[in-house]
């Protein structure tokens, strides 16, 4: 019998001792502040409790405290109570706290709280002071206390209360200045911090002004000077150029003491700039530079026309007209136009390379006096350097203009130029190919041919193929230099500097292809208008180089019943709008797809002649991301790539 019960307390005591959970805080047991009490500087009432919890049987908790006054080592208050109340003298103290459960779990925290005045001083100031300035000193001293109209606090009188004052935005914290001071170059409004600190560290501030004025002559401020520097900024077709950047040097020349230089740069969206440096100590001889940049990407007006042009120059069948073009031309800044400039320039447009290695994209020079002698150009100069010697007195100067060449763009048509060139034909030149039905694993050639009889100095296209239909793998009839092709990518350039006559039907280029899936090549194939712009290079009845427009059509002529269709605007947010010429009354189908070939709209529209506009909402397409789009009429396809931001 004897035995068996202690069997039983050897099992049951290990399963109490599994049951009891440690004891935890739910409170933060953190330090806490106090205010005085209302009219009382010597002490404040003071409120605490903690809260604990445990996984013990019995959920009660038993909470005890003892507190060390002015927190000086020893424990002046015991209590077995879970809440401290009453009232408590100014200072820091530290308080213990002990929790204990029914299963003999203990926990403990300990902490600090602070009994203080929390008010600062009270105080209204007055909005500012306005100050003439006269002989002899033509200087004038402030102090806080001109500034205040009233100041008070709960506990500490008005004679110790600390004053202090700065000029605004001067500092931080509580300032170490008890005046500020004012001289004959500080006219105008001047702004200042009045601020207040009671015995306990409590502080105020406000804000004012000091207005100040010049009287007699004698204090008029002439200590240093303001140089002005003004101009403005032309293309290299003399049209009207915006958003550059003008920089102006001052500086004391080698060897002139004391050393002086200071740098003022303005960005100007005009054609025309202003700007100053300022200060600049009199008495000394300086000197300023004044130069010009703008920040731009490199193939802003870049296109092949502009190697049909540079070759033209270098065949000597259309010398360049202009030292600004010459310059232009000049990408690879060997003082001389050659085919190495046309090698860089095509990199350029084919994406091998996103910049010129050897010129930044723009140059700004200084106006030659005749830009048509060739010879010229390589005298070009980039700055205007102005000698300022013994300088005494405020100056300005103009006319520092300048004009902006864009590398590699020698027919001016960089963004900001003005008008459009006007040599443009607003019909398109259509390059086409028969669509087919292709089966997985198709390998064909596409042949790419003109619709009509022309002379062509030149053209430039992109195509897109859709990475889960369709893969392109050779190109044929271009040198390899004059294309970039990948998988899913062609960017192609072609320029004769002399012409070639094409009839109708003749072949431009041939595309090899590989079907990645079954599906016809028009759903597959299009041309890539978004990221490059798709150009023919006419020589025209007046035998001048016109540009055109190139549309690639996959499956006939555009001569059915839709002209055009545009999508706008493209990228879009909130809607899209589908803009179509209709000749006569069709009925039409557009369908979008993601870029793996997943249909997420189609639908059909009968459409009457006319200019219709099919509007695509955000709701329709809730992805942010890159669609393609076919619109059939009849036999007709218009594909594109339609982009949701």
């Amino acid at each position: 019998m004897n035995r068996l019960l202690l069997s039983f307390f050897i099992l049951i005591l290990p399963v109490c001792q599994l049951l009891a959970q440690p004891i935890s805080w739910l409170s933060d047991c953190s330090d806490k502040t106090f205010c005085f009490t209302s009219g009382d500087c010597t002490q404040g009432e003071v409120l605490i409790y903690e809260t604990a919890t445990t996984n013990c049987g019995n959920p009660n908790i038993n909470y005890s405290y003892r507190i060390d006054l002015f927190n000086n080592g020893g424990y002046e208050i015991l209590s077995s109570l879970d809440t401290v109340t009453g009232f408590f003298p100014a200072g820091t103290h530290r308080i213990l706290w002990r929790a204990s459960d029914n299963c003999g779990q203990v926990v403990q925290c300990t902490y600090l709280f602070h009994v203080k005045d929390c008010n600062p001083p009270s105080m209204i100031c007055i909005n500012g002071l306005t100050q003439t300035i006269d002989p002899p000193d033509c200087q004038i001293t402030f102090g806080p206390d001109q500034f205040i109209l009233s100041l008070s606090d709960n506990c500490t009188p008005n004679n110790l209360i600390e004053r202090a004052i700065r000029v605004k935005d001067s500092g931080s914290g509580f300032p170490t200045e008890q005046e500020v001071s004012y001289g004959i170059c500080d006219n105008g409004l001047n702004l200042v911090e009045i601020w207040v600190r009671d015995t306990t560290g409590q502080m105020n501030s406000c804000n004012a002004y000091v207005l100040v004025q010049t009287g007699a002559p004698e204090c008029e401020c002439n200590a240093d000077s303001d140089l002005g520097f003004s101009g403005c900024a032309r293309s290299s077709n003399n049209e009207r150029l915006s958003n550059y950047t003008v920089k102006a040097t001052v500086q004391t020349p080698a060897g002139v003491q004391p050393a002086f230089s200071k740098v003022k740069s303005v960005n100007t969206t005009d054609s025309c700039f202003s700007l100053v440096v300022s200060p600049v100590p009199f008495d000394n001889d300086y000197e300023a530079i004044i130069s010009a940049s703008r920040i731009d990407a490199a193939l802003n007006g870049v296109t092949t026309f502009d190697l049909v042009m540079i070759s033209k120059h270098i065949l000597g069948i259309e010398p360049l007209t202009s030292a600004y073009q010459l310059e232009a031309a000049d990408v690879n800044n060997s003082n001389s136009v050659t085919t190495f400039d046309i090698v860089e320039i095509r990199k350029l447009i084919l994406g091998i390379n996103d910049t010129f290695k050897d010129v930044p994209p723009w140059r700004f020079v200084r106006p030659l006096a005749n830009p048509s002698d060739l010879g010229s150009y390589t005298g070009l100069i980039d700055t205007y350097k102005v000698q300022l010697p013994n300088l005494q007195v405020d100056t300005a100067f103009g006319g520092f203009n300048f004009v902006g060449i864009k590398y590699g763009d020698i027919n001016f048509s960089a963004a900001l130029r003005g008008e459009a060139d006007e040599r443009t034909i607003p019909t398109p030149l259509v390059f086409e190919t028969n669509d087919r039905w292709l089966n997985a694993g198709d390998v064909v050639r596409v042949e790419f041919t003109v619709r009509e009889s022309l002379l062509l100095d030149g053209w430039q296209i992109a195509l897109s193929a859709n990475p889960e239909s369709l893969q392109l793998m050779e190109l044929n009839d271009l040198p390899e230099s004059d294309y970039k092709l990948s998988a899913q990518a062609l960017k192609a350039v072609s320029y004769e500097g002399t012409g070639k006559k094409l009839s109708a039907g003749d072949l431009v280029f041939t595309l090899l292809v590989k079907a990645l899936k079954s599906g016809y090549l028009s759903e597959a194939l299009w041309l890539d208008k978004d990221n490059f712009n798709a150009e023919a290079y006419v020589r025209n009845w007046d035998n001048h180089t016109w540009k055109q427009s190139i549309d690639l059509q996959i499956g006939g002529a555009n001569s059915g019943s839709i002209r055009s269709v545009t999508v706008s605007p493209n990228p879009f947010k909130t809607q899209a709008d589908f803009q179509i010429q209709v000749e006569k009354t069709v009925n039409t189908r557009l369908e979008i797809f993601t870029l793996d070939g997943r249909l997420v709209y189609s639908e059909h529209f009968e459409l009457e002649a006319g200019a219709p506009v099919i509007r695509i909402g955000s709701s329709q397409l809730p992805e942010e991301t890159v669609f393609v789009y076919r619109f059939w009429a009849g036999n007709q396809l218009f594909s594109g790539k339609l982009v949701k931001l």
